[in-house]
């Protein structure tokens, strides 16, 4: 449900927990964190997401699932949450981060084994793919070839060009599983919807989170198809638009901007891992609100505060002779 008044103002938190985690992350990981500590935290993350990967498939096949304790009506993957979409999304950030971790064991495998990262990877690609969300899916096939952009300019085109083949095949297998004109015909509404809003307030917009309190009187304001339906723009770009305008418009774009140059000129490992992550941002962003989702806000806040960590460590590793 959408919040009114002044309420949807309580959602920058996320903004603000992800802006003062920096200071924080920068000091634990640059003074406090050992091997043994990092360890912990890798394996942590991989065990959790996995569980809720097993137990949501487990939930989709029996229509139950026995760690929430909740019927499961759905035919897809919803995880733990039952939030098909913010559970997608969120698994394709989790994803590109252990591919990264694999990609550079060299540097990653003194913190965690790299065939249990494969494990992990695999279990949660099929999770991924049972989820049936497109715009997720789409984000991982995009952000992976990234990885070898700054070095290898041929090779990131040929596994794009190799993903693309992939992920027209799973396109065709999945059939009508996602293959939704009607679900598309409902996002492309919201689409124009969120631009006749901009349109309508193009300096300062309807204010943060607005946009969704507004979009069925603006539909039928402008006789969009779909007055019945309301919500976000289902598009990080629209959403911010519609809500602030061009100012915040221009800003977010800009801390996108800044933070993949930042990230493009660093040689550090989370650097390299962060690069491939902002890329599943922006192009998951282009079929869902991630940036206006509480759930998703919070795991790319929590990517951006940790990417600003630096090259600390690992200097400090280099000059110790390690």
């Amino acid at each position: 449900m959408a919040l009114a008044g002044y309420k949807p103002l309580s959602k920058i938190k996320y903004f603000l927990i992800g802006f003062f985690s920096i200071a924080p992350f920068v000091y634990f990981f640059r003074n406090q964190a050992t091997d043994k500590r990092i360890k912990v935290l890798l394996y942590t993350l991989c065990v959790s997401t996995t569980f809720a990967t097993i137990a949501g498939v487990v939930g989709m096949n029996t229509g139950f699932n026995y760690v929430s304790q909740k019927v499961v009506s759905l035919e897809r993957n919803a995880g733990l949450s039952g939030m098909i979409l913010n559970y997608a999304h969120n698994l394709a950030f989790f994803q590109i981060i252990i591919l990264g971790l694999i990609i550079y064991k060299k540097e990653s495998q003194k913190y965690i084994n790299t065939y249990f990262l494969i494990g992990v990877f695999l279990i949660n690609s099929w999770g991924l793919y049972l989820t049936y969300t497109r715009g997720a899916v789409l984000a991982l096939l995009v952000g992976a070839p990234f990885f070898l952009f700054k070095k290898y300019k041929g090779k990131f085109v040929l596994m794009g060009v190799a993903l693309f083949l992939l992920g027209s095949g799973l396109f065709f297998i999945s059939g009508s599983n996602v293959y939704r004109p009607g679900s598309d015909r409902l996002r492309l509404s919201m689409w124009e919807t969120a631009y006749t809003a901009f349109k309508e307030r193009p300096l300062t917009g309807y204010g943060y989170l607005n946009f969704e309190l507004h979009s069925r009187e603006i539909k039928k304001r402008y006789n969009i198809e779909h007055p019945e339906f309301g919500g976000h723009a289902h598009n990080n770009f629209l959403e911010v638009m519609a809500t602030t305008g061009i100012i915040g418009g221009i800003v977010f774009i800009a801390w996108i901007l800044l933070w993949f140059i930042e990230m493009y000129r660093r040689e550090d490992l989370v650097a390299k891992i962060a690069l491939p992550f902002i890329v599943v941002f922006v192009v998951g962003g282009a079929t869902q609100a991630t940036i206006a989702l509480g759930v998703n806000l919070f795991f790319i806040m929590a990517g951006y505060s940790i990417s600003q960590v630096g090259e600390g460590k690992l200097l400090k590793e280099e000059q110790a002779g390690v």
